[in-house]
């Protein structure tokens, strides 16, 4: 049995994170408030502005990070950074305190530190910082858009699964790269790109066929 740490369970692939995980794992899931649907799971409400400060009540064998907001959800680009950079960062150190050297954490197709875009420089900046410990597996993945039921909806992606249809028979060769993915499927590729030994980035496309 593993002992798996998970930040973001609420969200859009944390939800179908834990639906694909084997119930025989223990799970321990930082939340600001716990999700009432899932009573059964192991909450743990935490300050996620204090992570530094939080003791867990049992070492750690693997960690999944699927936080993430947009611009708009947070309300400003430092409060942005706040979550996809501070708080991605401190829930690795946090997983490591506590004896943890496995690591699945989302990222965003297009993360480059040198961009001089908002998004994709704060999500080069959380790869890089992750890749600057020694992991005996960490595994960054690299969606395109998201596909899937959102409890607290995103205007941009309603809009763009709404015209979704119509763009994908024009995605085709290198521009499959694009291909927006269902929420489910990145969570099983977190499942299994788990496992293994070493760093890897994988791309959408690879996601796409996993």
């Amino acid at each position: 049995m593993s002992r798996i740490l998970i930040a973001g369970a609420t969200g859009l692939v944390g939800r179908q994170l834990l639906r694909q995980l084997p119930a025989e794992h223990e799970l321990l899931l930082l939340c600001r408030t716990p999700d009432v649907e899932q009573p059964a799971r192991h909450w743990l409400p935490v300050d996620f502005d204090d992570l530094a400060s939080v003791t867990l009540p049992q070492p750690v064998t693997l960690a999944f990070c699927c936080l993430g907001t947009t611009r708009r959800e947070a309300g400003s680009a430092a409060a942005f950074r706040r979550v996809d950079l501070d708080y991605v960062l401190a829930f690795a150190e946090l997983a490591r305190r506590h004896g943890c050297r496995r690591l699945v954490v989302i990222s965003s197709m297009g993360a480059n530190a040198a961009s001089p875009l908002l998004y994709p420089r704060t999500k080069g900046e959380m790869e890089l910082g992750l890749q600057a410990h020694d992991w005996q597996r960490l595994a960054i993945l690299r969606p395109a858009m998201l596909l899937g039921h959102r409890q607290s909806p995103r205007l941009s992606e309603q809009c763009f699964q709404g015209i979704y249809p119509l763009l994908r028979p024009l995605l085709l060769g290198k521009l499959r790269r694009w291909h927006a993915i269902e929420a489910s499927q990145v969570a099983s590729a977190m499942v299994l790109l788990s496992e293994g030994d070493g760093v890897e980035v994988v791309e959408n496309e690879r996601l796409l066929d996993l």
